[in-house]
């Protein structure tokens, strides 16, 4: 009875005790490489630890030699006596951002024994290596990111000023009269270029919408192991017109950009404008 009751118990114990929290970076080591806070980010201090051990019957002493991405990151001396003696090495190192490959490696090994000290190589000379990816905390991050915004806004409001002063210039050199008629047709054009601009972003959508089954079709034929001769036409047919549906969805971003933004719909236009009227000239003057 006193052990039913003592597995009664343990059993219902049980998901009290699998409930209480996890402690991060504690417990078995995992790997032989570690540091002393996990999350960090670039620009914090970390350190990074390491175990050596020696199982044999000599006296080791030596240096183990901490790499970041290849890259020397610091040194460690050690003289670690036989019989299973333990030792955990460590460096500083100050995170930066990006991809980091972290390692560890013996170096000018000596082993003291009965015949005197000589270098020596180890069985594990390296470390396991411990990838990581480092960022920006996000404080830091969302404070450039709003630098950024804030340059590029500046960027906009500079260059809306040198068109706005140009404009300016322009217009007050026009008679009334002119002026009139150039802002009409100036509505006309603008009317013209939000209508265009909406079109094409319709039938990019559309088109993209498109390449999207064709993927899918693609997919299909390919996972579909029983697929019969027609379905493999229809998947060949698919295949020959992705190239085409690419290059068309190409030109109608560039058609988008073009209409979408008004300093290049009305620049190029322009320019346009110009080489025509060059070009009519030169015609001119080669029949004189």
């Amino acid at each position: 009875m006193r052990y039913f009751l003592l597995t009664i118990f343990i059993l219902l114990a049980g998901p009290v005790f699998s409930a209480e929290p996890a402690i991060p970076n504690a417990g078995f080591v995992q790997s032989n490489i570690w540091y002393s806070k996990d999350v960090f980010y670039a620009g914090e201090k970390v350190r990074i630890y390491t175990v050596i051990f020696n199982g044999s019957a000599y006296d080791l002493s030596g240096s183990v030699e901490f790499l970041d991405n290849g890259t020397l990151v610091g040194k460690a001396d050690f003289a670690l006596a036989s019989g299973g003696r333990v030792r955990d090495l460590w460096v500083d190192w100050k995170a930066t951002e990006g991809s980091h490959t972290i390692n560890a490696r013996f170096v000018n090994v000596v082993s003291d024994g009965p015949n005197g000290k000589q270098a020596v190589s180890l069985g594990v000379s390296e470390a396991g290596k411990s990838e990581r990816v480092v960022e920006l905390d996000p404080v830091s991050k969302s404070a450039l990111a709003k630098i950024e915004e804030a340059k590029a806004e500046e960027a906009r409001r500079r260059t809306n000023a040198k068109v706005e002063n140009a404009i300016s210039t322009v217009s007050g050199a026009i008679p009334e009269p002119i002026k009139e008629s150039v802002s009409s047709g100036k509505n006309f054009l603008e009317e013209f270029r939000i209508s265009e601009a909406l079109s094409i972003k319709l039938a990019k959508e559309k088109k993209q919408k498109e390449i999207e089954a064709i993927k899918r079709d693609e997919e299909n034929a390919i996972n579909n192991k029983n697929k019969t001769v027609v379905s493999q036409t229809d998947a060949m047919l698919s295949t020959a017109e992705k190239p085409f549906a690419y290059v068309l969805l190409a030109l109608l971003t560039l058609g988008q950009y073009l209409f979408e933004w008004r300093i290049l719909f009305y620049g190029v236009g322009i320019y346009l404008i110009y080489r025509l009227i060059k070009w009519t000239v030169l015609k001119i003057r080669n029949r004189e």
